[in-house]
């Protein structure tokens, strides 16, 4: 049997993927101080993953995942 999850992780696991989902428009619509989403993509053959704000537009093209959540940190403390 399987320890059960709290209801806390349960309610966090709910918002991650309600937020995943979400579109670049739905996010206009959310509290967006400290809201930025990331989506790969490729530029002249290279693979890229873009972080961009809630309001769609783009704010860095990185080469990895780790390094988009980096500046997303530093942002959102500055």
């Amino acid at each position: 049997m399987r320890p059960s999850t709290t209801a806390s992780a349960n309610g966090a696991d709910q918002r991650t993927t309600l937020l995943s989902q979400m579109i670049a428009d739905q996010l206009l619509d959310v509290d967006t101080r400290g809201m930025a989403y990331l989506r790969a993509g490729t530029r002249d053959g290279e693979r890229l993953v873009v972080l961009y704000g809630a309001d769609g537009m783009p704010l860095v093209m990185v080469p990895d995942v780790e390094t988009a959540v980096e500046i997303a940190e530093f942002i959102a403390v500055h």
